[in-house]
């Protein structure tokens, strides 16, 4: 199955999720890289005008091709998005930090999941274009390309991606315990600031590992899927599914994922 056989459908799941995603995108650009109307929900936890410009773009668009379906974006959250049986999970600009200082590592992320699952997602990287794109049982692509994971199997030999909370006295706990474990043990650490595109990094074998201890559901909506398609694994920190509600996350290529996961819980 090619990328574009997924669509026959001019309506199908993923066709509107790839135009509701790209309509964020170009509303993003359009902005041209300015933090206009820059505030911040929470500590170091930034929102800019483009936030807010490109969740309506989606909103609209999802609203217009799927009216009924749930919509669970950054801006907009739902008690428990998994009650909610076909949602919509948005990351209008997911990387808002980059995005103010102007370092191009940005993305839109739109996802749907069914009953808790992953179901199909999109990544739009902001700044080159790329498009990543997922079915359930039909694969990961890049641009048409199909992706896959690495083939590295030695933690040791891992260059691996984190993110951190925005919150800055959780972000010294984070790196006081895992962080440290994890940078004791893999050949390098990256910290990239957009957990969708770390995610589809992932699923493109170009890192090896991922983790994050404090996700919300449209971080990771489209990019869970991704890794899984791509042939690699995603669980909790405990080794089990992930759903909508689970805050940390660790994706591998799986030749890694147990060592991985003993090297988080510190019993390596």
């Amino acid at each position: 199955m090619t990328e574009a056989g997924s669509w026959d459908s001019e309506r199908s799941d993923l066709a509107i999720a790839l135009a509701s995603a790209q309509a964020g995108a170009e509303v993003v650009r359009a902005t041209g890289h300015r933090s206009v109307g820059l505030s911040f929900k929470a500590d170091a936890d930034p929102v800019t005008q483009a936030d807010l410009l490109s969740e309506q773009a989606i909103i609209d668009s999802l609203s217009r091709l799927c009216p009924g379906d749930a919509i669970v974006t950054e801006e907009k959250m739902v008690d428990d998005p998994s009650d909610q049986g076909r949602v919509w999970l948005i990351d209008p600009l997911d990387g808002t930090t980059n995005y103010v200082h102007g370092f191009p590592w940005m993305a839109v992320s739109v996802a749907l999941w069914i009953d808790n699952v992953p179901t199909v997602g999109v990544v739009v990287n902001i700044t080159t274009g790329d498009r990543y794109t997922v079915v359930a049982g039909e694969g990961a692509w890049r641009n048409g390309s199909r992706l896959e994971v690495s083939g590295t199997d030695d933690l040791g030999s891992a260059l691996v991606v984190t993110g951190f909370p925005y919150n800055r006295a959780e972000r010294t706990a984070v790196c006081d315990t895992r962080f440290r474990r994890v940078l004791e043990t893999a050949q390098g650490i990256r910290r990239l600031g957009a957990a969708s595109l770390d995610l589809c990094m992932v699923a493109s074998g170009r890192l090896d590992g991922y983790w994050e201890e404090d996700l919300s559901p449209w971080d990771m909506g489209a990019g869970v899927l991704m890794v899984l398609e791509a042939g690699g694994k995603v669980t909790d920190q405990a080794g089990d599914p992930v759903g909508t509600g689970t805050p940390f996350v660790v994706a591998s290529n799986g030749l890694i994922h147990n060592h991985f996961l003993q090297t988080l819980a510190g019993d390596s």
